[in-house]
């Protein structure tokens, strides 16, 4: 999900993506969301979630928020951004 460096108001809430990569599990995604660090742009509840391990997640949105790691259906949330 990308929000534009253009927008000024946004606010997204109880969002989340999931990868499943069954072909090449070792395909690593930097972010499940990106967006500009801007008063205006707010998000709530962000969740990305590896189903299974297959592929991973670096970061929630831009470069916060943990990893999903492993071989389970890890998820990894951030609560505000920013």
């Amino acid at each position: 999900y990308r929000v534009d460096d253009s927008v000024e108001q946004h606010e997204g809430w109880g969002m989340g993506s999931y990868c499943y990569y069954n072909v090449d599990p070792t395909i690593i995604q930097e972010h499940g969301f990106k967006a500009p660090v801007k008063p205006g742009v707010k998000f709530h509840s962000l969740i990305v979630v590896s189903l299974g391990g297959n592929g991973q997640y670096e970061h929630v949105i831009n470069d916060v928020g943990s990893p999903t790691s492993g071989t389970e259906t890890v998820p990894s949330q951030v609560v505000n951004f920013p």
